[in-house]
């Protein structure tokens, strides 16, 4: 079976927010409320769709999602624009099958490719580890709230890039839902 990977598009909107649904049901640390970031953080003035991506099976379905939206790290020096990894979710019989890191890949190309240099995500050292993401924190980077050092991830995905972003990250009014 065929993996393709596109650009959100208005016909995949509720399927999209299906698949957030299923994919975190069985996490114990979700609060289940995946899908409404998702439909808050469309209806933001920053959004942007190309930063949304899907991975649909060879009938169409949608089987994967993940989404890449516009934070803030902000020291008394200076205000940087980065981006937040916020969801990742692959549908449970699809998982271990690279679909997961190939969304990650993705939305690390596209946003590359708008000129961003810095991923933030929340999640699972495990697995963030072993696609470049590293612990915030070394990097003089912190959580906005109360989080595990090791949770709180960064990637740069900048070829030559200048200024490494210090301070706390400020996401959008769409994750204070």
């Amino acid at each position: 079976m065929q993996i393709y990977l596109s650009t959100l598009t208005e016909s995949d909107y509720e399927a999209s927010l299906q698949t957030i649904v299923e994919a975190f049901q069985d996490v114990s640390e979700s609060n289940h409320d995946e899908q409404e970031l998702v439909k808050r953080i469309r209806s933001d003035a920053n959004y942007n769709y190309e930063l949304e991506v899907v991975a649909k099976n060879d009938d169409g379905e949608v089987v994967g999602h993940i989404l890449l939206s516009e934070i803030k790290i902000v020291s008394e020096q200076a205000t940087y624009t980065a981006l937040a990894l916020a969801p990742l979710a692959v549908l449970k019989p699809y998982r271990n099958q690279g679909i997961g890191k190939a969304l990650v890949q993705a939305g690390e190309e596209r946003a590359a490719a708008q000129g961003y240099d810095t991923i933030i995500v929340l999640g699972e050292p495990d697995y963030y580890g072993r696609l470049g993401y590293e612990e915030a924190e070394q990097y003089s980077i912190y959580s906005p709230f109360e989080v595990p050092s090791a949770y709180f991830m960064v990637k740069f995905i900048a070829e030559n890039k200048q200024t490494t972003p210090r301070g706390k990250v400020v996401y959008s009014d769409a994750f204070n839902g």
